[in-house]
């Protein structure tokens, strides 16, 4: 049995390696489709939110998710985010199909999570790709703001940060914001700039942003920056610019080479996972609740753009897209 299970296993790498046969079987294995899982809930329709295993942060599945909750609500069904049953950034190999990570870090939309609706008649399974049909906030909130608001209402009303990690944020808030003035500033690292990831927006160098933050922080007056980074290189730029200045959360930095990707990069200590979604959260937060705004034009810029009331001043790097 184990050496047909392993063939099995082989034979599905070697497929995969095929574009030609695994391109289709993709899309058919993550297309939408209904599905009955029992007789209860036979008054509602439940939509699940899933996302084809991929190696992403945290925002991009908060911008992903709510454009599919916009649409489940929009349509009358009751959306449940799924963040357990494939593999992604923030879950441990072993906690596959048994914890929603997603619930590590935000209320369901809606209250019901998958335990909830195990039993229930009607779900609705929904497309794992993610294609041109999903409506979805994306790097133009950062220069239409018409779409800013509509996103920031749809985040308002079905995107609650969980209520233990929301205490710690505002406890770490207040000892580090009280009476300060603060511009918040979000640096993306070596990775992003060297991988140049095809039809991204290109990311300032460490430089760039330090010149923008000096005229901010003149006109503006801020006292203090709030960095939000996990690439040691940009925080040792920013920490040698402006010194005691300088505000950020205790966070595991990583030293990238340029040539991987900062989500795979990992430390040995225990929840490593989880811990790297959770500081990466915080951080974002807490920009939200700066004065203004430096940035890139990345995914955490774009949560705390949706997340904050509005800023006095926001810059977003506008330096086109990688080819």
């Amino acid at each position: 049995m184990r050496e047909d299970s392993g063939f099995r296993f082989e034979l599905k790498q070697q497929i995969q390696k095929i574009p030609f046969i695994n391109e289709p079987y993709t899309k058919w294995k993550w297309r939408e489709r209904k599905v009955s899982y029992g007789k209860e809930n036979p008054d509602k329709i439940f939509f699940i939110i899933r996302r084809a295993s991929c190696k992403v942060g945290l925002f991009s599945h908060v911008m992903t998710n709510m454009g599919l909750v916009d649409y489940a609500v929009r349509k009358g069904y009751i959306p449940v985010i799924d963040m357990q049953n494939t593999g992604n950034t923030y879950l441990e190999p072993a906690q596959v199909g048994k914890i929603n990570a997603w619930e590590f870090y935000f209320k369901q939309p809606m209250g019901y999570g998958l335990m909830d609706i195990a039993n229930s008649k009607n779900i609705i399974l929904s497309d794992g790709m993610i294609t041109r049909k999903n409506d979805y906030p994306d790097i133009h909130l950062v220069d239409e703001r018409e779409k800013l608001l509509r996103w920031r209402e749809v985040f308002r009303n079905y995107f609650a940060i969980e209520d233990s990690l929301l205490a710690e944020f505002q406890i770490e808030r207040k000892k580090l914001f009280e009476n300060k003035r603060v511009l918040g500033v979000l640096a993306r690292g070596t990775d992003y700039v060297n991988l140049r990831p095809h039809n991204h927006p290109v990311q300032p160098t460490a430089m760039q942003v330090a010149e923008k933050v000096r005229k901010v922080m003149d006109k503006y007056s801020c006292t203090y920056i709030f960095l939000a980074t996990e690439d040691k290189a940009i925080y040792d730029v920013m920490k040698t610019q402006f010194g005691d200045k300088l505000l950020t959360v205790e966070t595991t930095r990583y030293i990238t080479s340029g040539k991987e990707n900062i989500n795979d990069m990992h430390s040995d200590r225990n929840e490593d996972k989880y811990l790297k979604g959770k500081e990466y959260l915080v951080s974002v937060w807490l920009l939200s609740k700066c004065n203004c705004l430096v940035a890139g034009n990345v995914g955490g810029t774009h949560g705390a753009l949706l997340m904050s009331p509005g800023y006095e001043y926001s810059y977003i790097f506008d330096l086109g897209l990688y080819p």
